[in-house]
């Protein structure tokens, strides 16, 4: 959430919050758990509420089918190829502090703002600046829900329905890798897959009641979040709280 937040920022937390809308940001414990690490906390931004249906197409955000315009803060990748090096002086002369030489030749990737990108087009040390995007439908096997069944990469994402509380899924074979987590780990139930028939708490089933709302959400800075793209639904009672006041730390 860099250029949203940055270390040293004072943030006030409003933990008595329990409903949540889009582009609210919210602290969370993080779902993925690595047992020899401590619980990890995160601030992503809510994009997806429950009932809604999410989809990324070109890196652009769609909430049941209407754009969600990016806030400012939002980042992405951009190739970058300049008549100069971008040593550290010149990084930090063009504020160019999020990325890497990608060779040689003066050819760069940075996570950019949309206002910074369109800035650098002008300086004369820029000779290509062009937004980083990956192809509908080439897998990436690192997003949710891992299956060749969801050809779904971080710029091509979706379309995803988001379970609110009380929902009856319908369950099958191949969609069943979307709401596995959620019957197993969230709401603590047994699964098991027989062939073609699934069977929750050792009872045969074709559907499934959900007991509790779920969120989706997504880093600022997009093409480096380990967000819901990575790990899918989060759990309403895993948000912590929502932040709604910030102190920015004073520059020297």
């Amino acid at each position: 959430m860099q250029k949203t937040y940055n270390y040293g920022d004072a943030l006030l937390i409003n933990k008595l919050k329990n409903t949540f809308v889009t582009n609210d940001i919210v602290y969370f414990k993080f779902p993925e758990k690595d047992t020899s690490k401590f619980t990890t906390y995160l601030f992503q931004r809510i994009v997806g509420t429950p009932g809604d249906s999410i989809e990324v197409i070109n890196k652009v955000v769609y909430l049941n089918n209407f754009e969600i315009k990016d806030t400012v803060t939002i980042k992405h990748n951009y190739f970058l190829k300049s008549t100069v090096k971008m040593d550290s002086l010149n990084r930090l002369k063009y504020r160019l502090m999020e990325g890497t030489a990608i060779s040689e030749k003066n050819d760069y990737s940075f996570s950019l703002t949309k206002l910074k990108s369109d800035s650098l087009r002008n300086m004369a040390v820029i000779e290509k600046i062009e937004l980083e995007m990956e192809k509908k439908d080439n897998f990436d096997f690192s997003c949710f829900p891992y299956s060749i069944n969801y050809k779904w990469n971080m710029d091509n994402y979706g379309k995803l329905y988001i379970p609110k509380k009380n929902d009856t899924l319908a369950l099958d074979t191949i969609n069943i890798v979307l709401y596995k987590k959620i019957i197993q780990e969230y709401e603590k139930n047994t699964l098991e897959i027989k062939r073609d028939s699934i069977f929750i708490n050792n009872k045969y089933t074709t559907t499934y009641c959900v007991k509790q709302n779920y969120y989706f959400t997504l880093g600022d800075n997009r093409d480096n979040s380990n967000d819901s793209r990575k790990w899918g639904f989060l759990p309403q009672n895993y948000i912590l709280g929502k932040s709604i006041w910030l102190l920015k730390k004073a520059k020297k």
